[in-house]
């Protein structure tokens, strides 16, 4: 089973997102990410980075942005996938 670090995601989020992370450690699990500007262009921006970081392949039904838009989700779906 893969081991997801909530810090290693902030700093992805952080990287995706271009946020200081100063904001990123401020983000909890259940933050909106939409308010830190996620799109949908990002979200595929960081499935992608997901993607590499943890060998896995989300299947395109379930790379919506509502799928990714909080940290508890994200860790979901790592832990489902990769």
């Amino acid at each position: 089973m893969v081991e997801v670090d909530v810090q290693e995601l902030h700093s992805i989020i952080g990287d995706v997102l271009r946020l200081e992370s100063s904001i990123v450690s401020e983000i909890d699990e259940e933050t909106d990410l939409r308010n830190y500007n996620l799109s949908s262009i990002s979200a595929v921006e960081l499935l992608v980075m997901l993607e590499d970081r943890f060998d896995m392949v989300v299947p395109e039904d379930e790379s919506l942005v509502d799928n990714l838009n909080t940290i508890y989700k994200i860790k979901q779906l790592v832990l489902k996938y990769a």
